[in-house]
Formats: C-alpha cells, sequence, structure tokens
C-alpha cells in the first residue's frame, strides 16, 4: 500500500503499542497508589485493555478496507473516526473519575511521554524520504513538532526532578506543545487531496487514511493532546505530585 517499507509500518506499529502499554502501566500505577481492592483494579485494568485494544481494532478493519480513501464524500470519512478519539481526550480531561485516579501520578508522567513525537517525526522524515509523504510533514518543512519530544526531558529534569526551574517553564511549554501540535495537525489536514488542500507538494498526505498510519489521527495524536491538556489542568490547578 502506497510503497510504505515493511520496517516502517512495523516501527509505527511498534510505536504505537508502546504508547498503549505506557497509558496501561499508568492505569496500573494509579489504581496501586490510589489502594483499590483488587477486583477494583482488576476491573479498571481489564476495561482501560479492552478500550484500547477494541478501539485500535476497530479502526484497523476500517483502515485496512480502504473505505476511508474516498476524496469525494463531504465531509470526509476519516472525520467520524478521529472527531470522537478528540471528543473522548476533551471527556476524559473533565472527567472527575479520572482525575481522582490521576491525581496519583507525577507531573513527569505527562510530560516525559512525549518524547515519542521524536520518533514520529523520524517516521515521518523516512516516509519522505521513500516518497510517500509530502516534505512540509517533515521537520525540514513545516513541521516543528519533535522539538516537543526532544524538550520533554529536558523539561521533567529542570522543572520536577531538580526542581531549578519554575514549573510555569512546563506551562508554557505544555502551551508551545498545543502550538506544534496543531500546525502539525493543520499541515497534514492541508496536504491531503481535498479541493481544500493548499500545499500542492507531491505527494499528498495520503498515508492516513490507511493501516497502520490510520492510527495517528485516531490514536497517537489524540494521546499527545491528552498529555498536553492533563498537565496544564494539573499545573494551573498547582497539583501537589510533582
Amino acid at each position: 500500500m502506497l510503497g510504505i517499507p515493511l520496517h516502517i509500518s512495523a516501527f509505527f506499529i511498534a510505536m504505537v503499542f508502546a504508547i498503549a502499554f505506557v497509558i496501561i502501566i499508568a492505569v496500573y500505577v494509579c489504581c496501586n497508589r490510589a489502594n483499590l481492592s483488587q477486583a477494583e483494579k482488576n476491573r479498571r485494568l481489564l476495561l482501560t485493555i479492552f478500550i484500547i485494544l477494541g478501539w485500535l481494532t476497530f479502526t484497523l478493519i476500517v483502515g485496512v478496507s480502504g473505505m476511508l480513501a474516498d476524496f469525494i464524500t463531504r465531509p470526509p470519512k476519516l472525520l467520524w473516526l478521529a472527531l470522537p478519539a478528540f471528543m473522548l481526550v476533551i471527556a476524559i480531561v473533565f472527567w472527575k473519575k479520572f482525575n481522582e485516579l490521576a491525581k496519583h501520578l507525577d507531573n513527569f508522567w505527562f510530560i516525559y511521554p512525549q518524547a515519542f513525537r521524536i520518533i514520529m517525526e523520524f517516521i515521518f522524515w523516512s516516509l519522505y524520504r521513500y516518497k510517500v509523504l509530502p516534505v512540509q510533514m517533515t521537520f525540514e518543512g513545516r513541521n516543528f513538532d519533535i522539538l516537543v519530544g526532544l524538550t520533554a526531558p529536558i523539561i521533567v529534569y529542570y522543572c520536577f526532578t531538580k526542581k531549578i526551574w519554575s514549573p510555569k517553564v512546563a506551562l508554557i511549554w505544555n502551551f508551545a506543545g498545543l502550538i506544534l501540535l496543531g500546525n502539525a495537525v493543520a499541515t497534514a489536514i492541508l496536504s491531503t487531496p481535498y479541493p481544500y488542500r493548499v500545499f500542492m507538494t507531491e505527494p499528498a498526505n495520503t498515508i492516513v487514511f490507511y493501516f497502520p498510519f490510520i492510527w495517528l489521527p485516531t490514536f497517537v495524536v489524540p494521546f499527545a493532546l491528552l498529555l498536553h491538556l492533563v498537565s496544564i489542568k494539573r499545573l494551573l490547578n498547582q497539583s501537589p505530585a510533582n
């Protein structure tokens, strides 16, 4: 499909499951620190695994079917998959039970994982080198999302490990990360072969309509957004966890 080398697809799939693993481990840690009963721990952990694997499986099937590669129907079919994922992120941020559980995690849990964006940007760059992705979606073009990944460990170290920098630095970093994430998403959207396409550099961005890169708008980007929003909320509320 689209001439994407197997090793790049495999690398992306591995990254997606690594993200899923981080989420599951985070839930496990939260449940342990919240002193829940074993039955309740198992229920929440199994529910998390079921939701993640269920969603990944469903989107996998849709991506493999090729039904999303319809550039005529309006609104784009991909919207019906991506929009619920983003709406779920917003709901989670304001969900009382989630916040009660997440308060047991230190701040670095919501910043350090953003380092995955280094891997994502090198995947993009590799796809560009194989001529299946336009240059504007890489760090050689208009996508500077790699900066978030590179600076995430620095923010954790100086703001929460050594506590040399004020938590406000982490707050500013999160807002900057949201801007860079929004820029990357906007560039991707405006590179797709729809009438609203702005960037005409070939090839058009079509990888997100197929497996495995359908997981980019339906899982990977929502994950990055969730980390930023939860981190911002915690820092604004001056959470005692650090």
